[in-house]
């Protein structure tokens, strides 16, 4: 099953990334085609050679270029364990950490934590840990108990404030299905991003209603070939 889930999140193109850091001028070298005229008119007088008349580029690298830089971001994924999750909703959950962590860029952090009437870490942020070992737990989860979706919020909450990073964003993954603990929504809001991951079989409401008061987006996966297509959603927002 690991191996299975593997080759499927392999599979996967990168997802888009939002480049929302610092922007500066920078010499074209392949990262952006924003062209900054002033800048590269300017290069080119100074630079450029002349040719039977006409101004030519000594190089590529005389055009100046828009760079936006990407902030480093810490993601929390909190995934439902309740007894609702058996079958191939925990195969799904996951195949949704799978794809997180193969798009992942090497400055981000990241934590999966699981819960049900509890919740508890399964990776916590910054910890040393190979990728296989991460997903066989999730993949060992036996799903049992009531949906304790405040519990969730708060340990990816905890793992999340572990870091300084500016962009820290949680993914829940979960059908939905509240029916223990006490309302989400306080803790709903104190995500800065909040996206949501649904799986069949429960609440839409719940899942639509905390992604829109955690800022963030809703997936629906009815599938687990769309399961890819989520996550990069998630990942693009």
């Amino acid at each position: 099953m690991l191996m299975m889930v593997q080759k499927m999140a392999r599979k996967v193109l990168h997802a888009a990334q939002r480049y929302d850091g610092v922007v500066a001028t920078m010499p074209y070298r392949f990262a952006s085609d924003e062209l900054e005229v002033d800048a590269s008119i300017e290069r080119l007088l100074a630079d450029a050679k002349v040719m039977r008349g006409r101004f030519v580029a000594a190089s590529y690298s005389d055009f100046r270029v828009i760079e936006r830089s990407r902030r480093p971001r810490a993601y929390a994924v909190m995934i439902d364990e309740s007894r609702s999750m058996r079958g191939s909703k925990s195969v799904a959950a996951a195949l949704v950490a799978a794809v997180l962590l193969l798009n992942l860029e090497p400055d981000d952090e990241y934590a999966v934590t699981g819960f049900a009437e509890e919740a508890r870490v399964i990776r916590s942020m910054g910890q040393r840990r190979i990728r296989e070992r991460t997903l066989q737990d999730i993949l060992d989860m036996r799903p049992a108990g009531c949906t304790d979706i405040a519990a969730g919020l708060e340990s990816g909450l905890r793992e999340l404030n572990k870091v300084g990073t500016s962009q820290r964003i949680g993914i829940l993954v979960s059908d939905g299905w509240l029916n223990t603990g006490h309302d989400p929504m306080s803790l709903v809001r104190q995500f800065q991003r909040l996206h949501v991951i649904e799986l069949p079989g429960g609440d839409h409401k719940v899942c639509a209603d905390i992604a829109t008061a955690g800022r963030g987006v809703i997936t629906l996966v009815r599938d687990l070939s769309q399961v890819p297509v989520a996550v990069r959603q998630c990942l693009a927002a």
